[in-house]
């Protein structure tokens, strides 16, 4: 493989990453629309397949429609998403083409997401941003346990998500160049309101649904809803542990003639719900290829989760004294969060004054256990064992056996007990714009300054944990040859999971400033459209990580030192890194459409645009330790760089009793990043890697009497272009498709309406992934069918059955760890799909 020149101090980090302890609101928000409220859909956009006359409100510098527009818009109604029956927020977004979602984490959210053969590196959403009504919720979609969908939710106060793919993102968000998803308020502008409740049929969730909004008088509507949820959510967990609640609210004022409007907003989100990590399955594998996987013996992963009714509490050891604790395990992902807004808009003068401001008080927390499958002599072998035995459960007391396994199987995985308890966020954005005629032609400049504040503050206790894998399986004790207790409870150690990483403190907070500068000419049938940004990224605070106590540390106090005790870090305050760098960036975006008639319109863009790296850049080269500086000639890694080439049409026809729509786009995608993830078990943890993609994204829709169809296709030809640890080590990924990265991602939804009854479904799926950036084994591909069934009760009722994974398909959402030969079977790591679940709704509209 062809090596990249590398200047001597590159290929010096790059050694220094592979081995030693490093290896352990949108910033232009939608607009108010003059002239159909974001909450009213006319029978003509109804007609309009693929919603070409909807006016794009995200990411654009002008509120116009998709056809005028040099981008690539999809907007998702709630229709869409009750028929789809998703499950999380993840499955949401199988809706909408360009978007590939990793959606098996479950509905806590910590799901991969990623767009346009953009990388899914480091977990999360990193070039992705969620917005509630043109504001982020979060200002970072990958923060270590801090997931963009952490802390969204998808309810009956949205009218609509509309997504900008690659385009103007660049330059109209910060954090954000490969999309931004903008989950838009309904405001009241149509008086109305629905109560409904969905009961899971075959899993235990029980779901309240409420909204309302209306006039208060003719220049003052509100709108106001929520939910609240309980059970344990799509796979059994025995432990309750889904329960929660979102309420929302706004009223808003217009003045000035309808000219000008303010808008207040408030938002409570107070919810713990499961999250699901990898589980093993029996794969048929021949030579590179893994294909037919199925669930072991005694445990179905399609119902089944790495939850147990013995491991939800689990000892502890104070980060910073060693006191004994105890947390919990099994609650998932927390999120406690609070926010208020406020929106103001008005013309005066031929200016247009806007502004958009958002605070929030959130917390979080993320406590899980992560299952490592091995089988019983390879766990006593790792950690020089002679026997082992059930510390609770059925057998507890007895000797373990891999016949009395569950599944023959055993988990020395992470036991995690992460808390956040501050991830506070502040964004606001100011902007004036005027319209300017030059000659019949129109021209509509913006200037505008976002400001935006991100607080990361964490603290990690993350142990390594022996368990039995199944069902409710029980904790293991490791015992030497004298029969002297290796672990306690089933810990190998205290905050010692991954060579020690996990005893972690970190206060960082994180400021942005970024002016901008967009220009709208309007001439005959072409738009054509050029924006800059610059962002100014401060990051300041202070971290520190885990020393191992020499001799190990009496953490119960009984004045022995014995099995986990023996294997403790705590947090090094002594040693504490500051965190104070500067970085900032350049953002351009230039697209021209053409309207060639009224139902034909093609477009072109280019655009580049930035990712700075937030708290995934700490504990890393690339930060000075002492200084709390970027260091010296590193600076280009505190920032990812995008670029985009866009070549897109639209095309919209009538026939006979129906109407069809067609939006395709050509798509070329290149990014440079730096790229961290402490919980990676192939490959570095941490590394500088390039990425290369070109594509297809085509979106479609059909409406011909009662029958309907939605079909998307994006194909993504992905290659590795850089990789500083491989090329440093002589191991490169360059020129190989990355893990987890397919060649196609499709969906295909039909429905039909027979007088009160409506019945459909939604087939999504993609083609074979290799298992990680080495292509050592292919994945083949899989297909899931959900279906739907709502009958009109009245006028005002109905009844809704959904129906998830029809088929009940072994599936893995990305690509799988493995395989291995353990006990006799080709076992794979994979998180996996749901099986099939059933919901039924009955809701009531007034």
């Amino acid at each position: 493989m062809k090596k990249h020149p590398q200047a001597p101090r590159l290929n010096q980090i790059a050694a220094l990453l592979a081995t030693s302890s490093f290896a352990a609101m949108l910033a232009l928000p939608a607009h108010a629309q003059d002239a159909k409220p974001a909450d009213a859909v006319s029978a003509d956009a109804k007609a309009d397949a693929v919603g070409l006359d909807r006016v794009v409100v995200t990411g654009t510098s002008q509120a116009k429609s998709k056809m005028r527009s040099s981008v690539s818009v999809t907007d998702v109604d709630q229709e869409q998403v009750t028929n789809l029956g998703a499950r999380s927020e993840a499955e949401v977004l199988k809706l909408i083409p360009g978007i590939r979602a990793e959606s098996s984490a479950g509905p806590g959210g910590n799901s991969n997401i990623a767009v346009r053969g953009l990388p899914i590196a480091s977990g999360g959403a990193k070039f992705v941003q969620f917005q509630e009504d043109g504001l982020p919720v979060v200002e970072f979609g990958d923060m270590n346990f801090g997931n963009n969908d952490y802390f969204i939710r998808f309810d009956n106060n949205v009218d609509r998500i509309q997504t900008l793919r690659g385009g103007s993102a660049a330059t109209l968000a910060s954090q954000a160049p490969g999309a931004v998803i903008n989950y838009i308020s309904k405001t009241g502008n149509e008086p109305g309101g629905s109560v409904a409740l969905t009961r899971g049929l075959n899993y235990n969730e029980t779901r309240v649904d409420a909204d309302y909004g209306g006039r208060l008088a003719s220049d003052l509507t509100y709108h106001i809803g929520g939910y609240f949820r309980d059970g344990e959510g799509p796979r059994k967990s025995d432990t309750s542990s889904l329960h929660g609640y979102q309420l929302k609210g706004n009223i808003t004022k217009t003045f000035n003639g309808g000219k000008g409007y303010v808008r207040g907003y408030f938002k409570v989100l107070d919810e713990n719900a499961p999250t699901y990590t990898g589980m093993p399955a029996v794969a048929s594998v021949s030579g590179t290829s893994v294909s037919g996987m199925s669930a072991l013996k005694n445990f179905d992963i399609r119902t089944e989760s790495q939850l147990s009714i013995y491991n939800q509490t689990m000892p502890t050891a104070d980060l910073f004294t060693g006191r004994a604790g105890v947390a919990n395990i099994s609650n998932g992902i927390t999120v406690s969060s609070k926010a208020v807004g406020l929106e103001f808009k008005n013309e005066v003068g031929g200016w247009t004054v806007e502004d958009r401001f958002k605070i929030s008080s959130t917390s979080s927390s993320f406590q899980t256990q992560f299952w490592s499958t091995n089988t019983l002599a390879g766990v006593l072998g790792n950690l020089g064992g002679a026997s082992a035995k059930y510390f609770n459960g059925a057998l507890a007391g007895q000797t373990v056996t891999t016949a009395n396994l569950k599944t023959g199987l055993v988990s020395q995985g992470a036991a995690i007990n992460q808390q956040s308890p501050d991830m506070g966020h502040f964004a606001n954005d100011l902007s004036v714009s005027r319209n300017f005629d030059l000659s019949g032609s129109k021209l509509n400049a913006k200037a505008g300054l976002y400001m935006s504040k991100q607080d990361i503050v964490q603290q990690w206790q993350i142990s390594e944990r022996v368990m039995e894998i199944g069902h409710n399986g029980a904790l293991i004790d490791i015992y030497d040859g004298a029969g002297n207790a290796l672990t306690t409870a089933g810990l190998t150690g205290y905050n010692n999971q991954w060579g020690g990483c996990c005893a972690r403190d970190i206060d960082a907070h994180y400021s942005n400033t970024a002016p901008y500068l967009a220009l709208n000419l309007e001439s005959g049938d072409f738009d054509f459209e050029g924006a800059l940004r610059r962002d100014n990224f401060k990051a300041r605070g202070s971290y520190a990580g885990g020393k191992q106590v020499t001799g190990g540390f009496d953490v119960d106090g009984n004045g022995t030192i014995s099995g986990a005790e023996k294997n403790v870090y705590l947090v090094d305050n002594v040693n504490r890194s500051p965190i104070n760098y500067d970085t900032s960036y350049t953002s351009y975006s230039l697209g021209a459409n053409y309207r060639a008639t009224k139902d034909l319109s093609v477009f072109a863009r280019v655009s580049k645009g930035g990712r700075a790296i937030a708290d995934r850049l700490l504990f890393s080269p690339f930060v000075d330790a002492k200084t709390g500086a970027l260091t010296a000639g590193l600076e280009q890694y505190a920032v990812a760089t995008v670029k985009q080439k866009e070549l897109g049409v639209k095309y919209r026809g009538k026939f006979d009793g129906g109407n069809f729509g067609l939006f395709a786009t050509l798509f070329q995608t290149t990014t440079e990043e730096y790229d961290y993830d402490q919980t990676r078990t192939v490959g570095p943890k941490l590394n500088v890697k390039g990425f290369k993609a070109n594509g297809l994204e085509l979106e479609s829709a059909l409406s011909w009497g009662n029958f309907g169809l939605n079909a998307n296709a994006v194909y993504t030809d992905q290659t590795v272009t850089k990789d500083l640890v491989g090329d440093a080590t002589g191991n490169s990924t360059v020129g190989k498709t990355p893990g987890g990265q397919p060649k196609w991602i499709y969906s295909l939804s039909p429905r039909y309406t027979f007088g009160q009854l409506t019945v459909g479904g939604t087939m999504w799926g993609q083609t074979a992934v290799w298992n990680n950036d080495f292509d050592t084994a292919q994945v083949a591909g899989r297909a899931i069918f959900n279906a739907f069934a709502s009958y009109q009760l009245s006028d005002n009722t109905s009844i809704n059955l959904n129906v998830s994974n029809l088929f009940n398909k072994v599936a893995s959402s990305g690509g799988v760890g493995g395989p291995s030969n353990l006990n006799g079977q080709q076992i794979v790591e994979l998180r996996p799909e749901a099986g099939r679940t059933a919901s039924v709704t009955l809701r009531y509209a007034f």
